[in-house]
Order: structure tokens, then C-alpha cells, then sequence
């Protein structure tokens, strides 16, 4: 394969409609022993359909918050959280999580691990097993369906956490640094892997990173965030062409984005 991008490809479109996800001058105060702690400071972010948007930032801004206010799990301190045009009051049946961790039942085989968010909203278990059996054949993982998680590697449970996270057909799905605990070539292949999975069933995500290469392979737009309290420094359009292969490392247009990105935490600063 050529180190340039897929020959054909073509950047990706502005995506149009209305958002999925919006997110209105949310500020989130947490009250400790110490005082109050402002984790959040006036943020704004939309997301629409389709779209996929990393959210990047130093540890301790505040990101990961934004993803429990979104699942519901949370309340900002002010500020408005609508998901399709309806505020946040309590955990979303439209919401798919991924966490950090796979976070599978170890007595529970690979299919119905799957099959749990089913279970959960009390939905017929067998009217969903042929998309859960899809979902594992996009993911690769169609001959492990009988398996258990101990059977399996950090990789390939991580993907079944994905395929569990969109059984239910949720209108956004909500990834927590979900490669983070792999080494790094897993991690790359796991890029890749969701990067199919997505451009297959066209979900709109919000991507918990502090990967700045992730964040460019993965996303249309990028959110990045200040030092605590986390504040919308820039959103940045990511104009590279899907797919993205590994390859793309090398283009000159995904060096100067990421170079653009480092500038804000000061990562090609010299020590002194």
C-alpha cells in the first residue's frame, strides 16, 4: 500500500442538519471539603448526525465529565444539554457508552455481553441477536460469539464493548479513552477497527482522548480544551480524506495538524 492517502478518497463533507448533541454555556462546580472546584467553564459544543468529534485536552480538564453530563449521570452546574433537541435529565436510552475499560461479564459469553444493554431496557433479547451477530462480524469477532471474556485479548474485548455499545441503536455514542489501557500497537489497530465500524453504521461520536494522533486519525473536528476549568480553546476541522489508513502519519497535512495541536500543551517546548 502506498505511504499516501487511498487513492479516490475524498475529504470528508461538512455534515448539516441539526445537532444531535448541543451543548450550551455548561459550567460544572464540584462542592469538596476544600471548597468549590470548577471543572467546567462556559462551554459550548455541538455534534450532528454522523459526525464523529474528539474532544482533547490535558488530564484534569474536565472531559471526561462532559461525557457523564452527556449519558445523563451527571448535572452541569448551569448551562443546557440537549441530545436531539430534548434537555438531559437522567440517563439516555438514545446514548451508547464505551468506557475505558471493557467492563465485560466474565460469566456471560461474548454474544450476550452484547446483548446486555437489551436486557436492560427490557427489550426482546431475541429480536436483537442478528444484529448482535452483525455487529460482531463488522467487528471481527463472529467465531468468538460462544467465548468468554478471559478467552480473548485486551483488543478484542475492547471491541465487543463497542459492538455492545451500539446494540441498541443509540443516536450518539460515547467513547471514554476507550484504547488507553492497550499498548501501543493495539491501540493503533484498534484505531483502525473503529474507524470501519463507524464509517459502516455512521453514528455520531464524542471521542474522550488525550491522544493528539488519535485525535487527528479519528476525528472530523477536534474540541480542544483548556487546563482546569476546561474551556473551549478551538475547534479545529480535521480536512484529511477517509479512510484513513495508518499511512496517513506520514502526509504533510496530518504533521502540521498535529504540530498545531501540540502547540497548546507545550509538548515541543524544550526542557530548560
Amino acid at each position: 500500500m502506498s505511504l499516501s492517502l487511498v487513492k479516490g478518497a475524498s475529504a470528508p463533507a461538512a455534515k448539516s442538519g441539526a445537532p444531535q448533541l448541543d451543548i450550551r454555556a455548561m459550567s460544572v462546580v464540584y462542592h469538596t471539603r476544600r471548597g468549590n472546584l470548577r471543572a467546567l467553564d462556559n462551554l459550548d459544543m455541538t455534534i450532528r448526525d454522523g459526525e464523529f468529534v474528539a474532544v482533547l485536552g490535558p488530564s484534569g480538564c474536565g472531559k471526561s465529565t462532559i461525557l457523564k453530563i452527556v449519558a445523563g449521570l451527571l448535572k452541569p452546574s448551569s448551562g443546557e444539554v440537549l441530545l436531539n433537541g430534548r434537555p438531559v435529565d437522567g440517563p439516555q436510552p438514545d446514548v451508547g457508552i464505551v468506557f475505558q475499560q471493557p467492563t465485560l461479564l466474565p460469566w456471560k459469553t461474548v454474544l450476550d455481553n452484547v446483548l446486555v444493554p437489551i436486557r436492560a431496557l427490557r427489550k426482546p433479547v431475541g429480536d436483537y441477536r442478528d444484529e448482535a451477530m452483525a455487529l460482531l462480524r463488522l467487528a471481527g469477532l463472529e467465531q468468538f460469539a460462544s467465548h468468554y471474556p478471559n478467552e480473548l485479548s485486551g483488543g478484542m474485548q475492547q471491541r465487543v464493548g463497542i459492538c455492545r455499545g451500539l446494540i441498541h441503536d443509540p443516536r450518539i455514542l460515547l467513547m471514554d479513552e476507550p484504547f488507553s489501557a492497550l499498548d501501543a500497537m493495539t491501540r493503533e489497530r484498534m484505531a483502525a477497527e473503529l474507524q470501519s465500524i463507524w464509517m459502516a453504521k455512521k453514528k455520531a461520536v464524542l471521542f474522550i482522548t488525550h491522544s493528539i494522533q488519535e485525535a487527528v486519525l479519528l476525528a472530523d473536528r477536534i474540541v480542544v480544551l483548556s487546563e482546569r476549568p476546561g474551556r473551549v480553546v478551538e475547534v479545529l476541522d480535521v480536512d484529511l480524506p477517509r479512510p484513513r489508513r495508518a499511512q496517513v502519519v506520514t502526509d504533510p497535512r496530518f504533521a502540521q495538524l498535529s504540530a498545531h495541536l501540540r502547540a497548546y500543551f507545550r509538548l515541543d517546548a524544550q526542557a530548560g
